[in-house]
């Protein structure tokens, strides 16, 4: 029986941006939920200190900050359509400091409860998957942040209003606090109006070609356990939204994104976490090939994190 208690959903949204057109791209998916809530949209441009140094000391332009202010101001007016910014409550500000600092500092001073980043910003050079700010953000978070990545679009183009669309995804990690994370989940799903798909992978293991007759049999006892689990998070997620359950084999991050391009999900959520900190997103980990290889919005939730 699902609940009668509906989250109330994200009311103030912050978005940081860089000029880039991934951080174009993430605005509009950070208007699309500020429309839907009818929240506080925030747009937030971090000056590098140094940068406002070089521009002083070589251009002789100490107007940096205010300059940027305007750019700023343009930069929303340009992504933005005039009838959404009429309707949503947006403000735009420019800081200065290291950037993952000031959008922290930010996301607390006003209360936010969604960060709204690109995941391949152009803040931190040689990064190939992820911009270093994103995953410093990703890192330290106490509130979800949902990470855009570049996609074929146009960075301009709107965000549909039905986005997320009809179901959503959530990649499961199965440890103990599974299903009080899960409920969280599911109140998420409910709030955008979408079914839910809980989706878990159990890790394939090498083993030497004498071993594998032996080593099927496990498997297919791991992925028994695993779906037992999974239908009893099923059962707890139900209370809230309709939901449906895939388990599945293989690489974890690479079995998760095949599964949310076969179901046609347009949001992953990463609600858990495992033994080697779900959300520390380490090169390497899952949660960071989850979130690099990402061709959907991912939204990832701090473990403590529940809706209020």
């Amino acid at each position: 029986m699902k609940s009668t208690k509906r989250w109330g959903g994200f009311r103030s949204v912050l978005c940081p941006i860089d000029f880039s057109e991934d951080s174009q791209r993430a605005l509009q998916y950070a208007v699309a939920i500020a429309m839907r809530a009818k929240a506080v949209l925030r747009v937030l441009y971090v000056n590098d200190p140094l940068l406002i140094a070089a521009a002083a000391t070589a251009l002789h332009d100490r107007q940096l900050a205010r300059r940027s202010a305007r750019e700023l101001q343009q930069f929303v007016n340009e992504t933005v359509a005039a009838t959404s910014r009429n309707q949503l409550r947006l403000t735009s500000r420019v800081s200065i400091g290291q950037p993952s600092d000031q959008i922290l500092k930010a996301a607390d001073g006003y209360e936010t409860d969604l960060i709204v980043v690109g995941t391949r910003g152009l803040t931190g050079a040689g990064r190939l998957f992820m911009g270093s700010t994103t995953l410093s953000v990703l890192q330290r978070a106490t509130v979800p942040v949902l990470a855009i990545p570049r996609g074929g679009q146009s960075p301009a183009a709107p965000v549909s209003r039905a986005w997320p669309g009809e179901r959503v995804m959530a990649a499961v990690e199965l440890d103990d606090g599974s299903a009080s994370e899960i409920g969280s989940v599911a109140r998420i799903a409910q709030w955008f109006g979408s079914s839910l798909v809980l989706a878990h992978v159990v890790s394939a293991i090498a083993a030497p070609a004498w071993l594998s007759a032996d080593m099927s049999a496990h498997e297919r006892i791991r992925l028994a356990q695993a779906q037992r689990q999974m239908a009893a998070l099923a059962a707890v997620a139900q209370r809230h939204v309709k939901t449906e359950v895939q388990v599945v084999c293989g690489s974890i991050a690479d079995e998760i994104s095949a599964l949310a391009a076969a179901e046609r999900t347009e949001l992953l959520i990463t609600a858990l976490h495992d033994r080697r900190a779900w959300f520390g997103a380490k090169r390497g980990s899952i949660s960071y090939h989850v979130l690099s290889h990402a061709v959907t919005p991912v939204l990832a939730c701090p473990p403590q994190w529940r809706p209020r």
